[in-house]
C-alpha cells in the first residue's frame, strides 16, 4: 500500500471511530484477510488461464506429498538439458494442509498441516508451448502419474481447483495475519516498483519487480518475465530478497 492509500485508510478508519463504530474484532479481521487471499488467488488463477497456464494433479503415494512437491521445485531449479529450462513452464506447486482435532482417550489433539488430499500434488503448468513438460514431472521422484484418463492428464477445472484449495488459502492467510498482529508486527521493507530476487520455490534465481504489497498476510505480488510475456507471481515475504541498488 502507497503512502497515499496509507493514509485516506487511516483517514477513513477515524472516521468511523469518530462515528462510534466498534474496531474490528480479531474474527472480522481473519475472515476479511482470508477473503482477500481466495481472491487474489482466485485472480491469478484466472491471469495463469489466459497465459494457457492448467492445474492437474499427481499421483503418488501417500505420505510424499511434500517430498514430491520438494523434489519437482528442486528439479525445476537445476534441470537444464537438452534446450530444456522446466522453470519456463512450472508455475506452481502445492500440497494444500489441513488442521484437524482428532478426539483421544486422554482428550482432544490439535494436528498441523495435515495432508488435506492424501496421494495427490497440485501442479500448475503451461503444456501447450512443450510437451516435454509432462515427461519431466512424470520422471521425478516420488511421481506415479497425473491424474487423468486412459493415461493421458487431464486438467482440473477452476472450480475443482478452488474447492481443494480454498480452505488451504484461507489457513496459511490466517497464520500470517496473526504473525503479523499488534504484538508480533514485522516490519514491511517492500515497496511497490522494487526489485527483487526470488529465492525459493519453482521460480528460484528468477528477478522481479514487485508490482503490488499485501502487509496482512505477507504477501507480495511480483511480474517476472516467462512464458515470454511479463507473469505476475504471488510470493510470500520470506521467497524474496530485495535487490539492493548500487
Amino acid at each position: 500500500m502507497d503512502e497515499e492509500s496509507k493514509d485516506e485508510a487511516e483517514k477513513i478508519s477515524d472516521e468511523e471511530t469518530s462515528l462510534g463504530e466498534s474496531p474490528e474484532s480479531a474474527e472480522e479481521t481473519a475472515k476479511r484477510v482470508a477473503d482477500k487471499a481466495v481472491e487474489e488467488f482466485e485472480k491469478t488463477f484466472d491471469d495463469n488461464a489466459e497465459q494457457g497456464c492448467k492445474w492437474y494433479a499427481l499421483n503418488t503415494y501417500s505420505g510424499y506429498e511434500k517430498r514430491v512437491k520438494h523434489n519437482i521445485e528442486g528439479r525445476t531449479r537445476n534441470y537444464r538439458e537438452d534446450n530444456f529450462d522446466p522453470s519456463e513452464y512450472i508455475r506452481d506447486v502445492e500440497v494444500p494442509l489441513e488442521d484437524v482435532e482428532q478426539h483421544t482417550e486422554k482428550g482432544k489433539k490439535n494436528i498441523e498441516g495435515r495432508v488435506r488430499i492424501p496421494g495427490y500434488v497440485l501442479i500448475c503448468i503451461n503444456p501447450d508451448k512443450d510437451k516435454r513438460i509432462f515427461k519431466f514431472v512424470q520422471e521425478t521422484e516420488g511421481v506415479t502419474s497425473f491424474a487423468g484418463v486412459n493415461q493421458q492428464p487431464v486438467a482440473l477445472t477452476k472450480k475443482e481447483v478452488m474447492d481443494m484449495m480454498t480452505s488451504y488459502i484461507r489457513r496459511e492467510a490466517i497464520k500470517a495475519a496473526k504473525l503479523n498482529s499488534p504484538d508480533k508486527v514485522m516490519e514491511v521493507k517492500y515497496k511497490v516498483g522494487e526489485n527483487v530476487n526470488i529465492i525459493t520455490d519453482a521460480f528460484a534465481g528468477f528477478h522481479g519487480v514487485i508490482s503490488e504489497v499485501y502487509p496482512e498476510i505477507q504477501k507480495l505480488k511480483v511480474i517476472i518475465s516467462a512464458f515470454g510475456r511479463d507473469t505476475p507471481i504471488d510470493l510470500g515475504f520470506d521467497q524474496v530478497q530485495k535487490i539492493e541498488e548500487a
